[in-house]
């Protein structure tokens, strides 16, 4: 029941997240909507404004009982609750606005832009968490019910409810990691075209469920790369071994001069938020691996293919690289046989000062 009851804080906590960030980028695609109507073009938006209606959400939100799964009997509660609350909040809003800029209101057209591309994104987001909270209500009636047989059964409920809330994340973070991240995606595909050949490499890897996946990457190799590697694993028995070791070479002659740079700084791997987008791929998760390593896990494999592979995980702040490859295998069953939300948020918060530093990348 405690359990349950932490998946509950969980889902409310990301709620509140994710309805931070989509107030904040509604804001921001608001100046780019070019819509024709009589009250004229959207204007920049007001910083202070932006961040008093973020706060205030915080407040009224929870007041209108937008986050209590028990208030939130239909979809339609959901939706009405939410659609009050985010008007609350605007009308405060219009007010702030209307006290900062008494004299001239070109602000209006934005901020009338925003409420309504905002509205419709939180209304999208509160529907998709209503079902995570859907299963959650019946979990906890049916534990009232049974008590003598909970075991079994609370733990295929517990994985639905985990599995919804982390998917969750996942498509809101890979949504506004997409749009933030678009120009230096632009950026990284025009110095990767520019040295020739392909921008998008796609690699074949072992999914959830043992269902493979092309893992996206910027390419970070020359064109010819698996012809190069046979070559050279067939004169250099030193390679061979590591390869056969590790399944990847530290000083691997295929890499350009830009591959490099995208390798240390990771940069390669920011197309993979695409595949997290189709469901393929979790920002947290296992190492995605191909077939063959799959072996090596032995009868440890049925818990990579319980998760998703993950973009980042326990292995990449635990020295990526520099690990030996029977670690990596633990890291990755240490992490899907004590998953919580609260470590992927952890894990997320390493990686940011793993890849900084450059530790382990090559």
């Amino acid at each position: 029941m405690s359990e349950l009851t932490q998946r509950a804080t969980d889902t409310a906590l990301i709620q509140r997240v994710t309805d931070i960030a989509l107030i904040v980028l509604g804001a921001i695609c608001a100046v780019h909507l070019n819509l024709n109507s009589q009250i004229g073009q959207p204007h920049h938006p007001d910083p202070t404004l932006v961040a008093f209606c973020a706060a205030l959400a915080l407040s009224v939100f929870p007041a209108f009982g937008a986050y209590g799964s028990r208030k939130n009997r239909s979809l339609f509660g959901v939706a009405g609750r939410t659609a009050v609350a985010w008007l609350c909040v605007q009308l405060c809003g219009l007010v702030l606005l209307y006290a900062i800029h008494h004299d001239h209101l070109l602000q209006l057209p934005w901020f009338i832009y925003w409420t309504l591309t905002t509205g419709i994104s939180l209304l999208g987001s509160h529907t998709l968490f209503f079902s995570e909270f859907s299963v959650l209500r019946l979990t906890r009636a049916w534990l009232h019910r049974e008590p003598l047989d909970v075991e079994p059964r609370s733990a295929v409920r517990n994985a639905v409810v985990g599995h919804a809330l982390k998917r969750g994340f996942d498509i809101v973070a890979a949504v506004c990691a997409l749009v933030i991240l678009s120009p230096v995606l632009l950026c990284v595909a025009l110095m990767v075209r520019r040295d020739g050949g392909p921008i998008l490499y796609g690699h074949k890897r072992v999914g959830r469920h043992g269902k493979t996946f092309r893992c996206l990457k910027f390419r970070s190799m020359v064109v010819n790369s698996e012809q190069v590697l046979a070559e050279l694993l067939a004169r250099d028995p030193e390679a061979r071994a590591e390869w056969d070791r590790e399944f990847k070479l530290k000083n691997d002659v295929r890499i350009t001069r830009i591959g490099r740079f995208l390798r240390k700084s990771s940069l390669d791997e920011l197309p993979q938020i695409w595949n997290v987008l189709r469901g393929e791929m979790s920002f947290v998760g296992p190492r995605p691996i191909v077939d063959k390593e799959l072996e090596r896990y032995g009868e440890d494999s049925k818990y990579y293919l319980m998760a998703t592979p993950g973009i980042t995980g326990l292995w990449q702040v635990s020295g990526r690289n520099d690990i030996d490859y029977a670690t990596r295998v633990l890291l990755d069953v240490t992490y899907v046989m004590n998953w919580t939300f609260r470590r992927d948020m952890g894990i997320l918060f390493k990686t940011f000062f793993v890849v900084i530093r450059g530790s382990g990348a090559y």
